[in-house]
C-alpha cells in the first residue's frame, strides 16, 4: 500500500510540475516600462530571470520569433528614486517588480548599472544573435519612459476560469497545458480555446467569437465552421437531393428539370448520347419548346427549365390528394341530390294518387291505394 501511495505521489507530483511550468510572450511593439507592465496584466506580468534554466526559455521564445534586428527587450527589473546603485549585488540594487526580491543566479550585465540615485531607472535584457540562436548580453538600465519591446510571463499564480459552453459538449483539457482546451460538440465538430493574459478564453483562429454559442445548432441548411461561424451548407454538392440538376442557395437548394417537346419535365435524367467518336452529348444543353400555357404553380426560368424548389417536394404528393378528396366530396354532393330527387318525385306520385282515389271512390278506395304502396 506504501509503494502505490508514493508512486502515486510522485506522479502527482511529476504533473504539478508540468502544469506549473512557466510560458512567456514575446512582443515585439514598443511601449514604455509602466505601459508594457500593464499590457502584461492580470494574467501575466513583465518577466523576471532567476536562473539560467529560465533565460534559456526566454531566449529560445525570442529565436522563435524570428526577428533578428530586435537587441533589448523590458524584463521587470526596476531602481527606485532615490535608491543607489550597490555593485555588489547581483541585480545592483534592482528588484524583481513580480515579488520584489532582489535574488537572481543570472550575474550577467552587459554595462555598469547606472550610478545615479535621482531618477527612477529600468532593465533591459539584451540579446544578440548567431545561427544557431539567441544569446544573452546580460541586463542592461535606461530610463523607464523610453521605449522598448517587452517579455510577458505567465502567472501561473492565476487561471483561467472554467470555460462556459452552451449545449452538450465534451471538453478536453490537456494533461502539460493548463492554458488551451478542446471543445467537443454532440454533433462532432471540434473547436480549440486558449486562455489569454487577460484570463479570458478565445477560439484559436476565431475573431470576436462568443466561445459559448460554439455547440448551439445553427438554422437549418446552416452548420458552424471551424471559425465557429454558422455557414451554408451546400446540400447539392453533400447530399445529390435532385434526380437531374440541382442549385444551391443560402440555407436551402434548388432542382432545376428540363422540360421535352411536349411541355413535360422529364423528373429522371436521360442517358447520354453518344456520337461515332464516342463523345458524351449534353442533351440538357439543347434549348427544348416551352409550352405555351404552364400551370399557375410552375415556375421557369426563361429557357424551358423548370425550377422545383427543395421545400417544394411534398407539395407534388400533398395538392394531388388534395385535389382527389375534392372530387370525391363532389361526387358524393351530387350523387346525395339525386337519390334525393327521386324520394321527391316518388312523393309527388303517391299524393297524386290519393287525391285521384278520393275524387272517384271515396276514402275506401284511398285505403287500397296505402295497401298498393306498402306491399
Amino acid at each position: 500500500m506504501a509503494l502505490w501511495t508514493g508512486l502515486y505521489l510522485v506522479g502527482f507530483l511529476d504533473v504539478a510540475r508540468c502544469v506549473l511550468e512557466s510560458s512567456y510572450t514575446v512582443h515585439l511593439d514598443k511601449r514604455t516600462f509602466e505601459s508594457a507592465q500593464n499590457y502584461c496584466q492580470p494574467g501575466s506580468f513583465l518577466t523576471n530571470i532567476p536562473n539560467e534554466k529560465e533565460m534559456d526559455k526566454i531566449l529560445k521564445t525570442i529565436w522563435d520569433m524570428d526577428s533578428k534586428t530586435t537587441t533589448s527587450f523590458w524584463i521587470g527589473l526596476k531602481r527606485d528614486k532615490g535608491m543607489c546603485s550597490e555593485q555588489h549585488l547581483p541585480l545592483k540594487g534592482f528588484y524583481w517588480t513580480v515579488d520584489n526580491s532582489t535574488q537572481s543566479e543570472v550575474k550577467t550585465w552587459k554595462t555598469e548599472a547606472s550610478s545615479t540615485c535621482a531618477s527612477l531607472r529600468c532593465g533591459l535584457l539584451s540579446v544578440e544573435y548567431s545561427s544557431s540562436g539567441a544569446k544573452s548580453n546580460g541586463f542592461a538600465d535606461i530610463s523607464c519612459s523610453k521605449e522598448n519591446p517587452f517579455i510577458c510571463k505567465r502567472n501561473i499564480k492565476l487561471a483561467c476560469p472554467r470555460p462556459e459552453i452552451l449545449s452538450t459538449h465534451d471538453m478536453i483539457e490537456p494533461l502539460h497545458d493548463p492554458y488551451t482546451r478542446q471543445i467537443v460538440c454532440r454533433s462532432g465538430a471540434r473547436f480549440n480555446l486558449t486562455c489569454t493574459k487577460d484570463l479570458v478564453w478565445t477560439l484559436v483562429g476565431g475573431k470576436n467569437v462568443d466561445i459559448s454559442q460554439l455547440c448551439l445548432e445553427c438554422d437549418k441548411g446552416y452548420r458552424r465552421d471551424a471559425s465557429g461561424n454558422c455557414v451554408d451548407v451546400n446540400e447539392c454538392e453533400e447530399n445529390n437531393p435532385c434526380t437531374q440538376q440541382c442549385q444551391n442557395t443560402e440555407g436551402s437548394y434548388k432542382c432545376l428539370c428540363s422540360y421535352d417537346d411536349d411541355g413535360v419535365c422529364n423528373e429522371s435524367p436521360k442517358p447520354p448520347a453518344t456520337n461515332s467518336k464516342n463523345k458524351s452529348i449534353n442533351r440538357d444543353k439543347s434549348v427544348p419548346t416551352q409550352p405555351t400555357s404552364l400551370p399557375d404553380d410552375v415556375i421557369t426560368n426563361g429557357t424551358g427549365v423548370r425550377i422545383v424548389d427543395g421545400a417544394g417536394d411534398i407539395s407534388n404528393i400533398v395538392v394531388p390528394v388534395i385535389i382527389a378528396l375534392l372530387i370525391f366530396i363532389v361526387l358524393l354532393v351530387i350523387v346525395a341530390a339525386i337519390v334525393k330527387g327521386c324520394l321527391r318525385r316518388r312523393s309527388v306520385k303517391l299524393a297524386q294518387r290519393k287525391a285521384e282515389a278520393v275524387a272517384l271512390n271515396g276514402s275506401s278506395s284511398v285505403e287500397k291505394v296505402n295497401e298498393k304502396e306498402e306491399t
